[in-house]
């Protein structure tokens, strides 16, 4: 019986994980992750038209996942709050947090690929442009905050990037270093208080 064309691509991804994992994008090899699912290079560009778009059907879900949880930082989020700086929008964002932690897990080798293996392909600078996306969501939602007279002080642009892109950077240490899961729901949760309450301090300095 012939194979599925659909387990013929399970097995192109397979094998092309496994060989960008070892090697990176760049160094990877067509020819080899064909082999390796049982094909010629022919009959897998059949399915792929080029490397990149192998890696991008193993990376593009965790991409959309990761901008949808970067996205809950924006303005129109906290305006539908009754409360934006109650405790009902910190159990959602924890919540939202914790989903993310159980997404990361569950495609854990895609979260490697993105911020460790990229390098030559179209999402090598995944890392940069969602911290450039959260801080634009993070300005936008503390600048209405002040507005609102919620905290008492506005933020200049370069504050909230450095405070965005390190919270960024914190998820992209926590994967580069292979925390485990339940260490990991911990490391967030420090880490977002860290900075929810940092922040907080620097917007409502004492009189």
């Amino acid at each position: 019986m012939a194979e599925s064309s659909s387990e013929t691509k399970r097995k192109i991804i397979e094998s092309a994980k496994k060989e960008f994992l070892e090697k990176g994008f760049v160094n990877a090899s067509l020819r080899q992750i064909a082999a390796n699912a049982g094909l010629t290079t022919g009959a897998m560009y059949r399915h792929f038209k080029d490397k990149d778009a192998l890696f991008c059907a193993l990376v593009d879900n965790a991409i959309e996942v990761t901008r949808k949880a970067v996205m809950t930082a924006d303005v129109m989020t906290h305006m539908k709050d009754k409360d934006p700086m109650g405790k009902e929008h910190e159990d959602k964002e924890n919540a939202i947090l914790k989903d993310f932690i159980e997404y990361i897990y569950s495609d854990f080798d895609a979260f490697i690929l993105l911020i460790s293996k990229a390098a030559g392909s179209t999402h090598e600078h995944f890392v940069e442009e969602i911290s450039d996306l959260y801080t634009k969501n993070c300005k936008g939602t503390l600048d209405w905050l002040y507005e609102q007279k919620f905290v008492k002080k506005q933020l200049d642009e370069l504050t909230i990037h450095v405070i965005a892109s390190s919270l960024i950077n914190a998820f992209r240490e926590m994967i580069s270093h292979r925390v485990p899961k339940d260490e990991a729901l911990s490391f967030v949760a420090n880490i977002r208080d860290f900075f929810h309450n940092g922040t907080m301090s620097i917007m409502n300095p004492s009189d």
